[in-house]
C-alpha cells in the first residue's frame, strides 16, 4: 500500500505549475462519509433509515484517489490514494495508516470497494475507468458470506475539501425466503410443518468488470455451483407470513437466512437448472367426515425459470421468495351440479294433406 503524505501531494502540485509557482497543499486530511444505498446487505439490517444505511463502523473499505490539478487532466500514473484502507477512527472515516491530504488545486476522483480482502485492480487505460474484481468468492455458509460493494464519486473540488460522500452499491444478488400457511379452510389450518427449503445450482464465484453505471458491471467466469439451505428443521407454518431463518421463523430480515449469489441467467432444460426444493409434512386431520392420517415428508421442486424477471438474477437486487403451502386440496370433495339439458328442436316439414280426398299428397 503506497502512502502519500504532504510531500507527495506537493510533488503533484509542482508537476502542474511553472518553475516560479509552488502551490502547497493545506494540511486538510481526506475524510469520507460512507453509506450503503438502500442496502439489504448481510452486514446491515433490513431498514431504510439513515442510521441503518450508514456504513458499519466495525468494517473498513479501500479507496483509490486520482487528482487533476488543472481540473481536467487526471494523473493515473501516481495516484493520490493507491488502494488505501479506510476505517472509522474516533468517528472520522480516514486512512487506517498514514495521512492523505487534499491538493491545493483541481479535482479528485475516488473509487472504493468492500471488503478490502478482494483482489481489486484499477483499470485506467480503457473506458470506462474503474475497479475490476477477479476471483471473487462469496462463500457458501449462510451468515458468513461476503457482500461485495463498490462506490465512486467524481470531480470533488479540492479547494472546498469536502468530506467525501461515498454511496456503496451491491454487485451481487440477495435471496431471502418467506413462508406462510396458505390454507383457507379454517379446520385445516395449522396442520402443515415446513421441514426444509433448499435453493440448488446457484453460483458463488466469478470476476466483476467495471461499468459506466456504478454497481452494474458485468460478471464473467461464473462458477462454483452451490446449494443453499434456507431452512431446515420442523416448524408448523403460521397463517402470518414470516421470514425463514436457519431452524426457526423470525419477524425481521436481520436474522433471516438470506444469502448472496453471483448474478447470472436462470436456465431451464439443463442439468444446471436453478430450482428451490420445499419439503413439508402434514399432521392428521379430519374433513367431510373422513379421518386422514399424518402425511410424512414430501418434497416439491419449483423451477426458478419464469419466476425471476427476464430470467436473470441482477446486480443489487434482493429477491424475496414468498412460499405458501395450502391444505385446501383436502377439501376438494367430488361434487356435482346437475342440470337437464333443453330439447334439441328438429323441424319436420313437407307434409301436405289433400283435404278433398283426406289423403297425403
Amino acid at each position: 500500500m503506497k502512502k502519500f503524505y504532504i510531500i507527495a501531494a506537493a510533488a503533484i502540485a509542482l508537476a502542474a505549475c511553472t518553475k516560479n509557482e509552488v502551490i502547497a497543499p493545506e494540511a486538510t486530511p481526506i475524510n469520507f462519509a460512507p453509506n450503503a444505498l438502500l442496502t439489504k446487505a448481510l452486514i446491515l439490517p433490513d431498514s431504510d433509515s439513515p442510521e441503518q444505511l450508514a456504513f458499519p463502523t466495525t468494517e473498513s473499505f479501500n479507496v483509490w484517489g486520482f487528482a487533476a490539478l488543472d481540473g481536467s487532466t487526471y494523473n493515473y500514473t501516481t495516484p493520490l490514494m493507491d488502494d488505501v484502507n479506510i476505517s472509522n477512527q474516533g468517528g472520522d472515516w480516514k486512512a487506517t495508516t498514514g495521512t492523505y491530504l487534499w491538493p491545493a488545486t483541481g479535482k479528485v476522483d475516488f473509487y472504493a470497494y468492500y471488503p478490502g480482502s478482494l483482489n481489486a485492480t484499477f483499470i485506467s487505460d480503457e473506458e470506462p475507468k474503474g475497479i475490476n474484481l477477479t476471483g471473487v468468492s462469496l462463500g457458501t455458509a449462510i451468515g458468513s458470506q461476503i457482500d461485495p460493494l463498490v462506490a465512486a464519486v467524481l470531480a470533488q473540488n479540492a479547494v472546498s475539501k469536502p468530506t467525501v460522500q461515498l454511496v456503496f452499491k451491491h454487485i451481487t444478488s440477495q435471496i431471502a425466503v418467506m413462508a406462510v400457511d396458505a390454507t383457507t379452510t379454517e379446520s385445516l389450518k395449522n396442520k402443515i410443518s415446513i421441514e426444509k427449503v433448499v435453493f440448488k445450482n446457484l453460483k458463488t464465484s466469478g470476476d466483476y468488470t467495471k461499468s459506466t453505471t456504478i454497481g452494474k458491471g458485468a460478471w464473467s467466469n461464473i462458477n462454483t455451483k452451490a446449494d443453499f439451505v434456507s431452512f431446515e428443521g420442523s416448524e408448523v407454518l403460521a397463517t402470518t407470513e414470516s421470514f425463514l431463518s436457519g431452524s426457526t421463523f423470525v419477524s425481521s430480515i436481520d436474522n433471516s437466512a438470506a444469502f448472496v449469489v453471483i448474478p447470472e441467467n436462470v436456465v431451464t432444460g439443463t442439468a444446471e437448472d436453478q430450482v428451490v426444493e420445499v419439503s413439508y409434512s402434514i399432521a392428521a386431520y379430519t374433513i367431510n367426515g373422513f379421518d386422514y392420517p399424518a402425511t410424512p415428508t414430501q418434497t416439491v421442486t419449483i423451477p426458478l425459470y419464469g419466476r425471476v424477471s427476464s430470467n436473470k438474477f441482477q446486480n443489487g437486487k434482493r429477491y424475496v421468495f414468498h412460499i405458501g403451502i395450502s391444505l385446501d386440496g383436502a377439501n376438494n370433495e367430488i361434487m356435482f351440479s346437475p342440470l337437464v339439458e333443453g330439447w334439441e328442436n328438429e323441424d319436420i316439414s313437407g307434409i301436405t294433406i289433400d283435404a278433398v280426398n283426406a289423403v297425403l299428397l
